[in-house]
């Protein structure tokens, strides 16, 4: 197994990291062969096969041993849990649950995958009827998926059902939607510098720790005289200028940290049409002293207690023009139901009464 194929993570090769990856191989073709008499084992082995003929084995190969450093990390975890071998129990039950064989071009790790705790000599399979968890989806894998999934869709339109075409359209709809709604997709890691000097603060933000050394390297060359040293900033690295400058300035401070940003969560399925409404704004003039007087007592009484549901403005009050039920009805003075029935028959979900606004000549005018 060549160290610079890229499928591996770490940068020397244990035994025991030939002996995961031999697992995870002779696991996949126990998975690919000797499935379970269940519909879902065969569904797996199908589709495992489907990635043999889209990929070839020796392609395949190298994705599958790519996994090994994360099935010893599951198994770091979970081998207290699982009283079980890990190359007949674990391993197999591991790719059962977390591998996503459903882009023949590129297998991936669903990540965040509830462990399910199984005996000895048990299937992979999540039987029907059993209460297991669904995968948690993990938006960066997700969005790798769909790309790998549009991708293969171009290089191969034929192999693509009407089914999966509709529903690969429909996923990458989703997709820019959630762009519309936020730029941000996933959890990122930024570093950040803070710098304390005479005139104030500067903050500085980068996605990696040598962009921001960098960053707060330039402000140390163009301050370096502050701190006496005859020496050409120029050339230092970054790294050492800046170990330079705060270690030899008496008054300024350089403190470095890593943030995690947050996606704002976003609903599955954003609405495709926001509810939306509108407002016509009518003179206080066209009601009488007596309903506005009502006007201000219902508004102060809790929403239960009202026979109808205001809300109070600095100037007047909003009403709802919506259809009353009958026993509403009677509680109304009949101005305020000329109102409502004005808003209403011309499309307005709601009246704002205002002692500023104009009146019109549809309504009669009260002098108070």
């Amino acid at each position: 197994m060549p160290p610079d194929t890229g499928t591996l993570s770490t940068n020397h090769y244990t035994l025991s990291h030939l002996e995961a990856a031999a697992c995870l191989w002779d696991a996949v073709l126990e998975l690919r062969d000797r499935p379970d008499a269940e519909p879902r084992a065969i569904e797996r082995a199908l589709a495992i096969r489907k990635s043999f003929d889209t990929l070839g084995a020796a392609a395949l190969r190298l994705i599958v041993v790519g996994w090994t450093d994360a099935v010893d990390a599951a198994w770091y975890r979970e081998q207290e849990s699982r009283p079980f071998s890990f190359d007949w129990g674990f391993v197999p039950q591991w790719l059962s649950e977390k591998i996503d064989w459903s882009d023949p071009r590129q297998p991936v790790i669903r990540m965040h995958h509830p462990s399910q705790h199984i005996r000895e000599g048990e299937s992979g399979v999540v039987h029907e009827g059993s209460r297991a968890q669904p995968p948690v989806s993990d938006p960066w894998h997700d969005h790798r998926a769909l790309l790998a999934r549009a991708r293969a869709a171009l290089e191969k339109p034929a192999d693509l059902t009407v089914d999966n075409c509709d529903a690969l359209i429909k996923d990458i709809g989703h997709a820019e939607k959630r762009l519309s709604a936020s730029p941000l997709l996933w959890p990122i890691d930024v570093h950040v510098a803070v710098i304390e000097h005479r005139h104030g603060t500067n903050l500085h933000v980068a996605l990696d720790a040598n962009a921001l050394d960098t960053q707060v390297a330039a402000y140390c060359r163009e301050w370096w005289r502050e701190i006496g040293d005859d020496g050409d900033p120029h050339s230092l690295s970054d790294r050492d200028i800046i170990e330079t400058y705060f270690d030899d300035h008496p008054h300024e401070s350089c403190s470095i940290d890593r943030v995690m940003l947050e996606p704002p969560i976003i609903p599955d399925r954003i609405p495709e049409h926001p509810e939306t409404g509108t407002y016509c704004v009518l003179s206080t003039a066209h009601l009488t002293f007596q309903t506005a007087d009502r006007l201000d007592k219902w508004a102060s009484w809790p929403p239960s207690e009202r026979p109808i549901d205001i809300a109070a403005s600095v100037y007047g009050w909003f009403v709802p023009t919506r259809e009353l039920a009958d026993d509403r009805r009677a509680q109304l003075p009949e101005d305020l139901l000329s109102l409502i029935a004005f808003g209403r028959d011309r499309g307005f979900r709601f009246v704002l009464l205002d002692c500023d606004a104009c009146s019109v000549d549809d309504l009669p005018v009260h002098d108070w």
